[in-house]
């Protein structure tokens, strides 16, 4: 593809930031355009409007959102006002003054709110049970984008994914920053030599038996390039690894990966009232549309976060 215009909403965040260059690889020409705080305020229609009729985009990204699980539970009308409303209005907008502009608009797999013990193909919005406001929100959204603009627009449903860079509030960077806090705080000690002589760290942890479906960021912007080229307007897709991995096994090889000595302790204030006990995707869909496959082993993502944790405690 060449020569497109895209509008990345939420275009410095994690995904955005890792999306922007993923296209800028692979499309000759590519325009990019960033709506992002402080500059624009999705919930402000004044913000974009003249933007986009100036702009024209092949493609509007909508990746701006409140995104995790404890900020919509602080204030879900935000969540709501963020998450339904404003894409609302965006895609309202688009209808007014760039009508060929095609959307791509990121949900999640939270909205289903029950694990299954195989992996969970596409399900219908009217299958879905969220059980916390960032779902709810993102479920309301999905029906209301489903119900009067479907035809413009290629939703996704991600599984968790992760990578360098991810901001404190989910659980790979949660951890990797811990450890790379007491690696820090080790060596600024005179510790004894031997490993064994250390003082032990520790690290505190939520729920970790629940089993994700963890993929690494680069590959799922790697996905929604794909699906931008290949996807289907009006059709929803998956993007996951289709492998369930625990947050044990996550912790401990991160664990593994260590300087340190390192004591886990469990933090009731960590735990999720509702958690599901086991979230993993069928993307058999997104295979087939696409070819896609993930590539990254999630041991050298876990690798990565660790060692971008390590160089921001060094700053």
């Amino acid at each position: 593809m060449s020569n497109e215009r895209v509008v990345v909403t939420g275009g410095r965040g994690f995904v955005g930031s890792y999306l922007r260059r993923e296209l800028a690889r692979h499309w000759q020409g590519v325009q990019i355009e960033v709506w992002d705080l402080p500059e624009v305020d999705i919930t402000k229609p004044d913000h974009y409007q003249h933007r986009l009729e100036e702009f024209k985009p092949t493609w509007l990204v909508h990746l701006a959102a409140i995104s995790s699980v404890p900020a919509a539970t602080r204030d879900p009308a935000l969540a709501y006002r963020v998450n339904v409303e404003a894409t609302q209005n965006i895609l309202t907008q688009l209808e007014e003054v760039s009508s060929q502009t095609k959307v791509f608009v990121t949900s999640t797999a939270d909205i289903y709110g029950q694990g299954s013990p195989t992996p969970l193909p596409e399900l219908p919005l009217e299958e879905a049970h969220p059980k916390n406001s960032y779902a709810q929100s993102k479920w309301e959204m999905e029906k209301m984008v489903r119900d009067r603009f479907a035809k413009r627009v290629v939703r996704v449903r991600p599984f968790p994914h992760i990578g360098p860079g991810q901001g404190l509030g989910f659980v790979t960077a949660d951890f990797a920053a811990q450890i790379a806090k007491i690696e820090r705080d080790a060596a600024s000690r005179e510790a004894p030599k031997e490993r064994s002589g250390m003082r032990a760290g520790v690290i505190y942890v939520g729920n970790l038996t629940a089993r994700r479906d963890f993929t690494d960021v680069r590959d799922v912007v790697r996905a929604y390039r794909l699906l931008m080229e290949h996807g289907q307007l009006g059709e929803v897709y998956h993007v996951a690894s289709g492998r369930g991995i625990s947050i044990q096994k996550v912790l401990d090889t991160l664990l593994s990966l260590s300087t340190a000595v390192i004591q886990v302790e469990q933090d009731s204030t960590r735990m999720r009232a509702q958690d599901i006990p086991v979230l993993v995707g069928d993307a058999t869909r997104l295979r087939e549309t696409t070819g896609w496959e993930p590539i990254i082993p999630l041991r050298q993502t876990l690798q990565e976060i660790l060692d971008w944790w390590r160089e921001h405690y060094k700053r």
